[in-house]
């Protein structure tokens, strides 16, 4: 391999290897922020004194425990996808660039991300209000950019599927040679 082509391989290993510490942080981050931004319904049942000894008081705190995991559960499902992409981005950094294990994480990344989005727009909102009792149908809360991160998923998802597939080829053609 000539000069020209070593140094930016080098680099993108480089930048790499930080990326995926990036992504690490980036997911912990996520997740501390779910906690502390979706722990108010447990809080709440404790300041109003809804739980109590009781039979009543123990369904409220259950309650108020499952709508925070609920409300909580997109952000941990994207952080889920950021430690895939972590992983992506460790096997680049370590210069496997085409391997079955960086190309399934990056279809799992996506994957993670999709599932992040129908539990933020969909799953959890409908959920939460039948287990709160404020009504049986369907919610959807989509806003327009959601829109385009599920396509950027999607697109991420079908990439990790063809860096797959390319894997698979170089692996038989490895064996061959």
């Amino acid at each position: 391999m000539s000069n020209a082509a070593v140094a930016p391989l080098a680099r993108a290993q480089e930048l790499a290897g930080g990326a995926a510490t990036v992504a690490v942080v980036a997911a912990v981050l996520i997740v501390l922020g779910a906690v502390a931004g979706e722990v108010d319904p447990v809080i709440g049942a404790f300041r109003n004194r809804e739980v109590t000894p009781d039979l009543q008081g123990a369904a409220n705190l259950f309650n108020a425990v499952g709508v925070f995991w609920l409300m909580a559960l997109p952000s941990f499902l994207l952080a889920g996808a950021l430690i895939d992409l972590s992983k992506v981005l460790d096997e680049y950094g370590k210069g496997q660039f085409f391997t079955l294990r960086a190309s399934a994480h990056v279809r799992k990344a996506g994957e993670g991300a999709i599932w992040a989005l129908v539990f933020k727009i969909v799953a959890s909102p409908t959920i939460v209000s039948w287990i709160t009792q404020e009504g049986r149908g369907f919610i959807w809360r989509m806003e327009p950019f959601d829109l385009g991160l599920i396509a950027f998923a999607a697109f991420v998802m079908v990439l990790g599927r063809v860096l797959e597939a390319a894997a698979k080829i170089k692996q038989e053609n490895d064996e061959i040679v």
